[in-house]
């Protein structure tokens, strides 16, 4: 019997752009599993830019659905979430795979698999916009509620179990995220000193913090250059940035790439030194991953789950958040260190290569589904 399918889950509106790691998650997840079996596959996503309606893209069909008109902590967990499960009584799937939002799971009775990939209410609280407080509450009760009715979770880092697995009941599977073959392929070329952040411009993401601890760096490497890709949370953040590089004289030397898609951002990791991800809030950051990947030295905060991903001194190193003075001597020790440098680079690809490639995630994962519908007695493994 053909497996049928359906991934909830942010999805990229336009093929090959990313703007945010579960999407790039369920691209890179839907591909690996395209590859090694013969599935039917649904993928429910929001839409943007594209109207609602049903999309048939590469041997997958896509249902996007629209939010309502009103703030999405209000929304997403009472009238989009009975829109989603409208939307997967029609798809009829085996089986469902609930990528990050928990809060889509609760009152869902069918088979289905949650995947966390990050604490929402823990999120929220470095966002702008009034009630912070109160939102990370109601977030925590919403998904609070949707973690404890799932019974098969995929957990992508030690530290989800730290932080709420007393909320975690269902079966669980250790399954981190997956990476496309192409960033294995990286040619580095990184003979100008280049330091690469990739990510949301937010106050979460401490890119105001990097940029601070960038003119310690120019200060004694005057050619060095930051080049930022990805979009601003917020208008007023993102301007806070810039004008900190015009007050520094930063201007020639911090560049804002904005969106990439992914023939542009192997691009960048191709000519990177190192990668900057200096957040204060992550859990497992696909870009970390595919850093690693395409053999680029990584630069994290020693915070939440980036210690299990970064082995600090080897494939790179691990700093405070706030502490700019040593943020920027890390990020001059893999700048000025070519043999250091070198050996990082070399051991990250050896540790992606392991850990991350996406075949063998997407086996897991689907051994999973097929665990959970045995289990449910919904399908027969031929």
């Amino acid at each position: 019997m053909k497996l049928k399918l359906a991934m909830v889950s942010p999805f990229p509106e336009k093929p090959g752009v990313v703007t945010g790691g579960v999407e790039g998650v369920a691209d890179y997840l839907t591909y690996g599993l395209r590859q090694i079996a013969d599935i039917d596959l649904h993928i429910v996503a929001s839409c943007g830019e594209n109207k609602p309606g049903i999309e048939e893209r590469d041997g997958m069909t896509i249902h996007w659905l629209k939010y309502p008109r009103f703030p999405r902590c209000l929304t997403y967990w009472n009238i989009y979430r009975n829109n989603v499960h409208r939307c997967l009584k029609k798809i009829a799937p085996h089986i469902t795979h609930f990528q990050c939002t928990a809060g889509f799971v609760t009152g869902y009775t069918e088979p289905n698999v949650l995947t966390i990939h990050g604490i929402n209410e823990k999120d929220v609280l470095y966002t702008n916009g009034p009630f912070v407080n109160l939102r990370s509450k109601l977030l925590a009760w919403v998904e609070n509620k949707g973690r404890q009715s799932s019974d098969n979770l995929i957990l992508i880092s030690p530290y989800i179990l730290d932080e709420i697995g007393e909320q975690l009941h269902g079966n669980q599977w250790h399954i981190e995220n997956p990476i496309h073959t192409d960033m294995f392929d990286v040619k580095r070329n990184s003979t100008d000193q280049v330091i690469l952040y990739v990510g949301r411009i937010c106050r979460r993401k401490n890119v105001y913090g990097l940029i601070r601890a960038f003119e310690m760096v120019h200060n004694v490497i005057p050619n060095a250059t930051l080049r930022i890709a990805g979009l601003p949370e917020s208008e007023d953040y993102l301007l806070q940035c810039k004008n900190y590089i015009k007050e520094a004289n930063l201007d020639s030397t911090v560049q804002f790439l904005g969106n990439l898609d992914r023939v542009s951002l192997l691009g960048e990791l191709s000519r990177a030194s190192c990668l900057a991800l200096v957040s204060y809030q992550e859990t497992a950051p696909l870009v970390i991953e595919e850093a690693m990947a395409a053999g680029v030295p990584v630069i994290a905060s020693r915070v939440c789950g980036m210690p299990f991903m970064v082995d600090d001194g080897k494939t790179g190193f691990l700093v405070d958040p706030d502490n700019h003075q040593e943020i920027s001597k890390k990020m001059l020790c893999v700048l000025q260190n070519d043999e250091l440098n070198k050996q990082m680079s070399e051991l990250s690809r050896d540790v992606a290569r392991a850990r991350f490639h996406i075949e063998p995630v997407a086996r897991k994962t689907l051994d999973v589904y097929l665990a959970v519908l045995n289990q449910a007695k919904h399908f027969k493994i031929l």
